[in-house]
């Protein structure tokens, strides 16, 4: 539940920069060092071997013990608005186990309603 209000979070700061005028990519390295944040504050509660088999396995995978960096999420991606939208996820069967829904944050759905479509 910590780490769903942590993402909610993360969503009201993305709408916030993107209401300024701050480009994707900005939104997208701001959201990346928030999650990698929220996952250090979520795992001061997990057993510390666990936490040092996770940091074990991210620092192999990404040279990093809380996960990817913003431009290994890009070059995974390709574009700043996947790397955002995958930094805001949430794990689904790890929600689904523990009976939790994320729901996103209403003003990023309120945004999305108000852009006219492309012609």
């Amino acid at each position: 539940m910590r780490y769903h209000r942590l993402l909610g979070d993360m969503d009201r700061t993305a709408c916030a920069m993107r209401v300024r005028g701050r480009s994707e990519e900005e939104v997208a390295r701001r959201l990346v060092e928030m999650r990698n944040d929220a996952k250090d504050i979520t795992r001061a509660g997990v057993a510390p071997e666990q936490v040092k088999r996770l940091e074990e396995r991210n620092q192999k995978k990404y040279g990093n013990p809380l996960g990817p960096t913003a431009d290994q999420l890009y070059a995974k991606y390709g574009s700043w608005a996947e790397v955002s939208a995958a930094a805001t996820r949430s794990n689904e069967a790890v929600d689904h186990e523990l009976g939790l829904e994320f729901r996103p944050c209403p003003c990023e759905v309120e945004q999305n309603a108000a852009v006219p479509a492309a012609h």
